[in-house]
């Protein structure tokens, strides 16, 4: 009988690193997905209509679409660690208003969490490709990092809310 216990609980333990890694390397080829419906949109907004032949370009990977999707694989881990718990120390009725503030819903804290994380690491990650991170102009960099934030936040917190809405029970 305790073999079966013993079984069992490897099977669920297996089967929950193999959902964190799906999650995990998932978020990345979501990003991959979401970002240029993201950038047709915003340029749209812009005036800027896109064409069919913007999408392949868009689509392709190069620097400035890897890093973005490097940067939400490796924030993955610790943004799904952080749902993960704040899902399992969430009370049964979430949107209901506790005494001290309101619960926030797990999903909407994955948005948020890869939107305000992922921006940053994948700009690093371009500065470092670039070999530009040793000159560490702040005054230059933070414009472009607030730009970063612009385009990519977006694109991420969609990423964010679909890893979060997964996990749900």
């Amino acid at each position: 009988m305790a073999g079966k216990g013993v079984r069992r609980r490897g099977w669920v333990w297996a089967g929950f690193v193999l959902g964190f890694a799906a999650r995990t390397l998932g978020a990345g080829a979501l990003f991959w997905a979401a970002f240029p419906v993201w950038l047709s949109l915003f340029w749209s907004l812009q005036g800027y209509p896109p064409s069919l032949s913007d999408l392949p370009h868009w689509y392709a990977l190069g620097a400035f679409n890897a890093a973005p999707i490097v940067g939400t694989v490796l924030v993955s881990p610790l943004v799904v660690g952080i749902v993960l718990l704040a899902a399992r120390r969430r009370p049964a009725d979430a949107m209901r208003p506790l005494k001290r503030g309101v619960s926030v819903s797990p999903t909407l804290l994955g948005a948020l969490l890869y939107a305000l994380f992922v921006p940053p690491v994948a700009y690093a990650l371009l500065l470092i490709y670039a070999e530009m991170w040793q000159y560490r102009a702040w005054d230059a960099m933070m414009p472009t990092l607030l730009r970063a934030y612009l385009l990519l936040a977006p694109a991420c917190g969609i990423v964010g809310a679909l890893i979060s809405w997964s996990l749900r029970k």
